[in-house]
C-alpha cells in the first residue's frame, strides 16, 4: 500500500515573527509595570557586575588550596564570568529596548 502524504500550506516563520507575536500578547495595561521592573532589574544586574569587577581580586586571585593555580587560568576564569555577564546584559538591554519602543 503506497504511503500518502498530506501537504499543508506552510506559513513563513521566522524568529522576528515569533517575537512580535509574543510581544503582541502582552496586555498593554501591564507594559508600564514591565518596563519599570525590567529597568530596575537591569540596574541591579549592572550593579552586580560592578561589584564582581571591583572585587575580582578577592574572587579570582591565587587560591592557596590549589597548587597549580597559574595566572593564565585565573585570567580565563575571570574572562568567562565577564563574557557571560556581558552577553546577558546585552540580551536584557535588547528586551528593554523592545519593551520601551512598543
Amino acid at each position: 500500500m503506497p504511503a500518502t502524504f498530506i501537504t499543508l500550506p506552510l506559513r513563513e516563520l521566522s524568529a522576528s515573527n515569533e517575537r512580535n507575536s509574543m510581544l503582541a500578547l502582552i496586555n498593554p495595561a501591564g507594559l508600564p509595570a514591565l518596563r519599570m521592573a525590567g529597568t530596575i532589574f537591569l540596574v541591579i544586574f549592572l550593579l552586580g557586575g560592578l561589584y564582581i569587577f571591583r572585587n575580582r581580586h578577592r574572587f579570582f586571585d591565587k587560591d592557596p588550596d590549589i597548587p597549580e593555580d597559574i595566572p593564565a587560568v585565573r585570567k580565563i576564569r575571570f574572562e568567562e564570568v565577564m563574557m557571560v555577564w556581558g552577553a546577558l546584559t546585552i540580551v536584557i538591554i535588547a528586551i528593554l529596548i523592545r519593551l520601551w519602543t512598543q
